[in-house]
């Protein structure tokens, strides 16, 4: 991190069909949309079946009634199921009609779930999102903080700027140490998967604040240390500071040169 340091900073949403495995997406009730599925499934099934078994029956009853029609003599158990013809018709009819509400009913089910697996594939994507914003920020400062200027300023606060100090001494030299840990120089006798997992388990580790010692201190107080300034609106000022110069200076020193050279013509 200080200005001597050499090296660079690197620091399923498929919709499931109705009966497929329990998932991890709750709807109401607190039932796991895969146990709501294979549920529907199962009564399906059994609508399904109840359905194919009435059909069988009423044809057979469509058979003796075409017989019946055409004067051919039935026998007793034929002509005791005709009687009950109207009554399995109806069964039919009102067992369709279920079987049509269940599958429209397994349709919206399908449809609540594709929603919540979107719904928290978005959440996930937001959180990832969120996660790499704070390492780019927190890369961000450890870098800038290897400028003396800005070093200078968070210890003591900007020059007639009314800037209070908002690192010390010692976390400065903690957070010189942390830069080390999370962006190693390359170790050529390394391999770079090997050292850069080290790195990454640190930089998770900062990232969660952890109450683990490191670099003299904790990830904990490395963290607060770091949300300090970035909370401080500290690099969010219109100057930027570049080779140890304030930019805001350097405009204000061409515009007094300006300036001179209009008087002097």
């Amino acid at each position: 991190m200080p200005a001597a340091m050499n090296g660079n900073r690197t620091v399923q949403s498929a919709s499931p069909d109705v009966g497929s495995t329990p998932g991890q997406i709750t709807l109401g009730g607190g039932q796991s949309s895969g146990a709501q599925t294979e549920a529907m499934k199962q009564v399906l099934g059994v609508i399904d079946k109840k359905v194919r078994n009435m059909e069988k029956k009423k044809g057979k009853l469509d058979d003796y009634q075409a017989k019946k029609n055409k004067g051919e003599r039935l026998n007793q158990d034929q002509l005791d199921a005709l009687t009950k013809y109207q009554e399995v018709t109806n069964n039919l009819e009102f067992a369709r009609e279920l079987q049509k509400s269940f599958l429209a009913l397994g349709q919206d089910i399908q449809k609540a779930v594709k929603k919540a697996v979107r719904r928290e594939q978005l959440q996930r994507e937001e959180a990832e999102q969120k996660r790499l914003k704070t390492v780019l920020e927190l890369q961000f400062l450890l870098d800038r903080l290897g400028e003396d200027s800005v070093r200078q300023e968070l210890r003591q606060g900007a020059a007639g700027g009314g800037t209070p100090s908002l690192l010390t001494d010692s976390e400065l030299t903690t957070l010189d140490e942390l830069y080390k840990l999370v962006g190693p120089e390359r170790d050529q006798n390394t391999r770079l998967s090997d050292q850069y997992e080290e790195a990454s388990q640190h930089l998770m580790d900062l990232l969660e604040g952890k109450d683990k010692a490191v670099a003299g201190t904790t990830y904990k107080a490395l963290k607060d240390s770091l949300d300090r300034v970035l909370l401080s609106g500290y690099f969010d000022k219109a100057q930027s500071h570049q080779n140890g110069v304030c930019e805001e200076a350097v405009v204000e020193s061409a515009k007094e040169q300006t300036v001179d050279q209009g008087q002097h013509f």
